[in-house]
């Protein structure tokens, strides 16, 4: 796993491609779009709201996929649709060429940066990141720094750093197997339970109590929405400050 060095960007008039539309891509379009990025959104479909940024002038669209120097004078770039394995490699490759900084979501080893979990007040910022390991643990400390986290614990916070070998090692084997899961589910099974097992240098039976808890979750009939098992561990969600 690299170590990835932090550091924070300036992208005010900058040009930042994102490669994909769908659910991901208006998630990376629309965290750009308030540091003033000049952001390319590359792709023959998005979601309604980055069309409507489109129709606003606030990004620009163009409706294809993408073809190589599609990274022509960008800051950066970012895959945000990964589903074909050529088109990752291929934007890879122009990025190389052309000293751009890639992201490519969820694939690691194609990234030369990646994304930290950012919790914000003011003029502070606060980000966090798992080197790729975890991204559900990323979500969870942005979760408790902003104090927006509905899953008790009588752990600290860097307590759940020590999660990140056990859920690096368990994602990759979902990955694997072509296995995704509910994002929710994740944070349901990131439990004091689990912590208690590696802190107390159990690592075989904490990997089998939290295998055996993400399985769970191919298996229940929770819509893609809704996570039974968060829903029934959480407690309301805290009020927006």
């Amino acid at each position: 796993m690299p170590l990835y060095y932090p550091v924070f960007l300036d992208l005010r008039g900058r040009r930042v491609v994102v490669v994909g539309g769908g659910a991901m891509g208006e998630e990376k379009v629309t965290r750009l779009m308030p540091y003033g990025a000049e952001v390319v959104v590359v792709s023959p479909d998005v979601t309604d709201e980055v069309a409507g940024h489109a129709e606003d002038g606030q990004v620009e669209w163009i409706k294809r996929p993408y073809r190589r120097g599609d990274l022509e004078g960008a800051f950066v770039a970012i895959v945000a649709d990964t589903s074909d394995d050529a088109v990752n490699e291929a934007v890879s490759e122009e990025a190389r060429e052309r000293n751009v900084p890639l992201n490519v979501a969820d694939v690691t080893h194609l990234c030369t940066w990646i994304t930290p979990s950012v919790a914000r007040r003011g003029e502070v910022i606060v980000a966090t990141s798992t080197g790729g390991a975890s991204p559900a643990l990323a979500r969870r400390f942005r979760e408790i720094l902003n104090g927006e986290c509905r899953l008790e614990s009588r752990h600290e916070l860097m307590d759940f750093a020590d999660l990140a070998p056990l859920l690096s090692e368990a994602r990759l084997q979902l990955l694997d197997k072509g296995i995704r899961l509910n994002l929710d589910h994740w944070q349901a099974c990131l439990t004091d339970e689990l912590i208690d097992l590696v802190q107390e240098g159990d690592v075989k039976r904490a990997r089998k109590v939290l295998m055996d808890s993400l399985l769970v979750g191919t298996t229940c009939d929770c819509s893609d929405d809704v996570c039974t098992m968060y829903e029934e561990m959480a407690q309301p969600a805290p009020a927006a400050r």
